[in-house]
């Protein structure tokens, strides 16, 4: 593993850790992009308002189905 990779799955496994209110998707999504994505070429500013916008969207939680509440 390459140092920069390993980097990167120690802060991702300590973000875990220290963060139980983040879904687990979430951050491995942001590991996959710290890992792909970003590793490759610049990131267009449009395009990281998109991915900043699902991460959000992952962040926000469902809200329980009417038949649930009950």
């Amino acid at each position: 593993m390459s140092d920069e990779a390993h980097w990167i799955a120690s802060v991702i496994t300590k973000a875990r850790a220290q963060n139980a209110m983040v879904p687990d998707g979430v951050l491995t999504q942001i590991e996959s992009l710290l890992k792909g994505k970003f590793t490759q070429r610049p990131i267009p500013p449009v395009e990281l308002a998109n991915v900043a916008r699902q991460l959000i969207e992952c962040m926000v939680p469902v809200p329980p189905k009417a038949e649930e509440r009950q």
